[in-house]
């Protein structure tokens, strides 16, 4: 059913909204010129006067990835990732939930560069999980190495804490 972001932002009482770039566009900080826009927008509509705005930042392509938006960052992981740094930095007045970061310093561990599952979107187990605990370790902050809770799938050697990967 398709509904309107006004329905969404109504629907309940949120606590929490989160705001994103499109993958290809966040290492450009020319795209965010409509960010603050939208945050007053969607604060004007909120039910809860209290609400918290977050930014999920996105993370790098897969070193390999054949994106269409890869070349923009000359197909280099590392200068998309900086570049997702800089366009943060210059643009983004809110919390961040550093999933990008956390992404790229799994990637210097055993794991390496094996977090997509087709070079840009996250794999279903490992890459998932360590997104899901940057989250959930920036919205509650929480001690991660207390997070009991593994994924199907997932081996004791990848089960991660806050201080492995953020």
């Amino acid at each position: 059913v398709k509904q309107t972001l006004e329905y969404a932002i109504k629907f309940k009482d949120w606590d929490i909204i989160t705001f994103q770039q499109a993958s290809g566009d966040s290492g450009l900080s020319t795209t965010y010129g409509d960010l603050s826009w939208l945050v007053d927008s969607v604060q004007r509509r909120s039910t809860n006067p209290n609400v918290k705005f977050f930014f999920n930042m996105t993370w790098a392509y897969q070193q390999n990835s054949t994106h269409s938006a890869f070349p923009r960052y000359n197909s280099n992981q590392i200068t998309m990732y900086n570049a997702i740094l800089s366009a943060i930095d210059k643009s983004v007045d809110m919390r961040v939930i550093p999933n990008g970061t956390a992404i790229q310093n799994a990637r210097t561990t055993f794991v390496g560069d094996n977090l997509t599952r087709d070079g840009y979107h996250l794999t279903y187990g490992f890459g998932r999980y360590v997104a899901g605990l940057t989250l959930v370790g920036r919205l509650t902050c929480e001690d991660l190495s207390k997070v009991t809770f593994v994924p199907s799938g997932i081996s004791d050697e990848y089960r991660i804490t806050s201080v492995d990967y953020l």
